[in-house]
């Protein structure tokens, strides 16, 4: 979600902007980069003892760049959704990975984001499928021709544009699926 956690900073301040009066609190471990055994082993602190209402994981990417194995990772990755899940009544947002951030191995990150996707569950799990969204943001912005912005840069990483994207995209499809659940939908 950025290197230093632009886009999770995005999405607190937009919910903020439209939700001045409401009691919230954030943490946003944006710019410490763990793996995802790394987030396990510390999850009794940085998650657990949060008590968290909503839980967004944006992860997975760091791993797929070294291994380029999905199942791998997906073991790992399913290690944490299963210990946040037992240990807490948290509502989990699970982000997809778009095939942009990592190009090199798209079959591999294509099968990841299929295993991330099969998680959902409409009750606490819920996919926010970004790779998807990215995608058609991108055919919208070639209909405008030779002066459409770029969301990654020439070495993959995200521009600030793609930051905003995210966070509006995260901001309201949590504010969706929250309308949905309270409704009965």
């Amino acid at each position: 979600m950025g290197v230093n956690g632009e886009a999770a900073s995005l999405f607190s301040e937009l919910l903020l902007c439209e939700y001045p009066t409401r009691p919230m609190q954030f943490a946003i471990a944006g710019s410490i980069r763990y793996p995802i055994s790394t987030v396990i082993a510390r999850a009794p602190g940085d998650i657990f003892g949060k008590h968290a209402e909503r839980i967004v994981l944006g992860l997975g990417l760091h791993e797929l760049r070294a291994v380029a194995d999905a199942d791998q990772v997906f073991t790992q990755y399913k290690i944490l959704l299963e210990e946040i899940l037992s240990k807490t009544s948290s509502v989990l947002y699970l982000l997809t990975i778009p095939r942009q951030a990592l190009p090199e191995c798209v079959a591999a990150l294509e099968a990841f984001n299929e295993k991330v996707c099969a998680m959902e569950n409409g009750d606490r799990v819920h996919v926010l499928d970004f790779a998807s969204h990215l995608e058609d943001f991108e055919k919208d912005q070639l209909q405008r021709g030779k002066f459409a912005r770029s969301l990654y840069d020439s070495n993959h990483l995200p521009t600030s544009l793609c930051h905003v994207l995210l966070g509006l995209f995260i901001a309201r499809r949590i504010y969706n699926t929250q309308k949905e659940t309270e409704n009965g939908f």
